[in-house]
């Protein structure tokens, strides 16, 4: 990642005390600002280098301690009367309080240079020795950094990320700070988690902004974690380009190790958390309705205190999408960026439990029969080419979608596969939210169903 002009800005990860504090998150909207996309399901249900910081994480890399290891998800407890607004474009008004959550973010490390900019707070310029495709394993003490958890790929003047859930974790000292984005279709979503208070939602508009996300804190240190709720498909990829203005005498601070423990949950639109805002019955899932924060990956692995990495995309499939010609996951999967050509490095994050969670869109316009069982065998086996090690998961969202996952699973187990099994969201999916998908409370009690199964098979 390239330096930035006036070394405003950089990259890290946080850890620290709750304290009060009056927070204001941007939350500024592109007018004019379109959505589309399919949805999923029956009955249209949305089936460093230089200068700077580094987010990369090596294989298998652990250093915090399992039991207490700290969470990407970041901690969404209240505490110590801190209150946090929403600013809009045409002035405040309060942000929605997110739902509970666990545990605190974790990060690694990575060289990062120093600079001064206005208003006296250090920053430095973000960079990323591995041309920004990185993930979130890693960690440690040592320089000033920003970790990023999830796949990210460079595009010469930041860091670009598109799959939902992408978090960026950093710790500072200050009393403020801000953060550069430049966004794409404008409106991506993302819930920025301050210490240990709740969630609140910032929405970007296009183009390159500095989004303020705290002020009038005390100075000391503060843990900061910014995620992004939003899609690709609806909105866009986002290019972070640093994090700073901390105020006088304030400072980017070294992130601590990551936990030991890591998902990945490879997806549709219900894995994305689209639609589980709720609302009108004919609401569309979309950026307006999506929040992959509250999705069901998301809520086991902050129940679970892990890392997780989120490959999910509205109206795909593992045979066939619902748009009919649009690519399946098989075509999309060892994407860096989910719309576009650019290869992921799979040794750069190596998760310890992966989560399938496809078929809604496959059976979308009727029983697709054993080609579907065939693509997901296949597919299966790609994704288990690329981790060895993981158990995986395969879950069934509906009912219909189970003894074809069950064949699927058994033609796994037959070629010698026993670190797979079959699990059932179908008793506690609901349907509730827009187009049909389940609402944050099914999406609740799937992380809920999913984070009990893993304890089990992991000993978490």
């Amino acid at each position: 990642m390239a330096e930035l002009a006036n070394a405003k800005f950089s990259q890290a990860r946080v850890t620290s005390r709750a304290r009060p504090a009056s927070i204001i998150l941007a939350a500024l909207l592109a007018a004019g600002c379109t959505s589309s996309g399919a949805d999923d399901g029956p009955g249209g249900a949305g089936a460093g280098a230089s200068s700077g910081t580094t987010a990369s994480g090596a294989t298998g890399a652990t250093a915090a301690g399992s039991g207490g290891a700290a969470s990407v998800g970041g901690s969404a407890a209240g505490s110590g009367g801190k209150t946090i607004d929403a600013a809009g474009a045409g002035g405040a008004s309060p942000a929605n309080a997110g739902s509970g959550g666990a545990s605190n973010a974790a990060g690694a490390s990575s060289a990062a240079g120093g600079a001064s900019n206005a208003g006296a707070s250090n920053a430095a310029g973000a960079s990323n020795t591995d041309g920004g495709n990185t993930a979130g394993s890693g960690g440690g003490s040592g320089s000033p950094a920003v970790r990023i958890v999830g796949r990210t790929a460079s595009n010469g003047a930041g860091t670009r990320f598109g799959w939902p859930g992408v978090a960026l974790l950093a710790r500072f000292k200050g009393t403020r700070a801000s953060i550069q984005l430049n966004d794409g279709n404008a409106e991506n979503a993302f819930e920025v988690v301050l210490d240990d208070q709740p969630p609140k939602k910032l929405r970007t508009k296009m183009g390159q902004t500095s989004y303020p996300l705290a002020t009038d804190l005390p100075d000391g240190e503060h843990r900061l974690m910014i995620w992004r709720s939003t899609e690709v498909f609806d909105t866009g990829g986002t290019d972070f380009l640093g994090i700073g203005e901390f105020g006088e005498g304030g400072m980017l601070l070294a992130p601590p190790a990551a936990p030991e423990r890591r998902i990945e949950v490879i997806g549709d639109s219900i894995s994305v958390g689209a639609g589980l805002e709720g609302g009108p019955a004919n609401c569309a899932a979309n950026k307006s309705s999506t929040d992959n924060y509250y999705a069901y990956g998301s809520v086991a692995a902050r129940a679970l205190g892990a890392d997780i990495v989120t490959i999910a995309y509205s109206g795909i499939g593992v045979y066939r999408s619902y748009g009919g010609g649009d690519p399946t996951m098989p075509q999309r999967y060892d994407r860096a960026l989910p719309n576009e050509d650019v290869d992921w490095d799979f040794s750069k994050y190596q998760p310890h439990v992966v989560v399938i969670t496809l078929g809604t869109n496959d059976f979308g316009s009727g029983d697709p029969g054993q080609p579907y069982v065939d693509a997901y065998v296949s597919f299966a086996k790609h994704v288990r080419s690329k981790y060895p090690n993981p158990y995986f998961i395969l879950a069934a969202m509906y009912a219909n979608q189970e003894a074809p996952i069950g064949d699927v699973v058994n033609a796994l187990q037959s070629g010698g596969d026993s670190q797979v099994e079959r699990l059932t969201f179908s008793a506690v999916q609901n349907n509730k939210g827009c187009a049909r998908h389940p609402d944050k409370v099914a999406q609740q009690a799937m992380g809920e169903l999913l984070a009990a199964r893993i304890k089990v098979i992991m000993h978490w």
